[in-house]
C-alpha cells in the first residue's frame, strides 16, 4: 500500500510524532563460526500504522553472516546468520512482540539441519524458527520494552551443497503479507497496539553470502 507523505506528516502530527522521527535503531553483533564473514546492510521497504493510517518508515538491518567461499560438491556445510541487536525507540514503542526475521537460503542447497544458539541475558519469552521451503524465520514472542536491546539468537544452518553452482543467501519475505522483518508495538502516545512491517526492497538487492561449488 502506497501513503501520501502529506497525509503521513498529518497522522504523525495527531501523536506529535515529528515526520524525520526514527521509529527503530539498529546496533552491532558479530557471527562466530569458521568461515567468510560478511556484514551487510539490508535497507528495507516498510510501513506502520498510527491512529488508523500506514505510514512510510525508512529502515535498514545490518546482518553479519559466516559461510565458507567455497564447497566441495554434494559435501556439507554451515552458514550463521547474526542479526544486529533491535532497540525500539521508546518514545514510539512501548513495548514490542512477535518479532520475526526471515532468511532466504539458496534454493540449489538442501537443507540438512537449522538451530539458534546464543541471544542476549534481555530475551524473554520463546524464540525458534520456522521453515517454509528455503526461508527460514527466527521468531521471538517475549514482550520487549523500547530503548533496550535485545539481541535474537543466531540462526545456524546445515546446507548439502549441489553438484555445481554459486550459492547465495539472502534476507527472506517478499510483501508485508510476508515480511522480512516484524515486530508488533504498544505505541505509547495512542496506547494501540500496530505492525511495524518490512521486507527487502527489491530494488535494492543484497546478497548476504556467497559459496562457490567447485571440486
Amino acid at each position: 500500500m502506497q501513503t501520501n507523505w502529506k497525509k503521513a506528516a498529518s497522522l504523525l502530527a495527531s501523536v506529535g510524532v515529528a515526520v524525520t522521527g526514527v521509529l527503530v535503531t539498529s546496533g552491532s553483533a558479530t557471527a562466530a563460526t569458521n568461515g567468510t564473514k560478511t556484514t551487510t546492510t539490508q535497507p528495507y521497504v516498510c510501513q506502520t500504522r498510527v491512529s488508523g493510517g500506514w505510514i512510510p518508515v525508512e529502515y535498514s538491518r545490518d546482518f553479519t553472516v559466516t559461510a565458507p567461499a567455497t564447497v566441495a560438491p554434494y559435501k556439507a556445510f554451515k552458514v550463521t546468520f547474526d542479526s544486529t541487536p533491535i532497540n525500539a525507540v521508546a518514545a514510539y514503542n512501548k513495548t514490542l512482540t512477535d518479532v520475526k526475521i526471515a532468511y532466504q537460503v539458496p534454493a540449489g542447497a538442501t537443507v540438512v539441519g537449522y538451530w539458534l544458539s546464543g541471544g542476549s541475558a534481555n530475551l524473554n519469552g520463546s524464540q525458534w524458527v520456522e521453515r517454509n521451503g528455503n526461508t527460514l524465520v527466527v521468531r521471538a514472542d517475549g514482550m520487549f520494552e523500547g530503548g533496550v536491546a535485545y539481541d535474537l539468537p543466531n540462526l545456524e544452518v546445515v546446507l548439502r551443497a549441489p553438484g555445481s553452482g554459486t550459492l547465495t543467501t539472502t534476507a527472506g519475505g517478499t510483501s508485508f503479507d510476508d515480511p522480512s522483518f516484524y515486530w508488533y508495538r504498544l505505541q505509547p502516545t495512542t496506547n494501540e497496539w500496530d505492525p511495524f512491517q518490512c521486507y527487502a526492497d527489491p530494488a535494492k538487492p543484497v546478497v548476504f553470502s556467497t559459496t562457490k561449488v567447485q571440486p
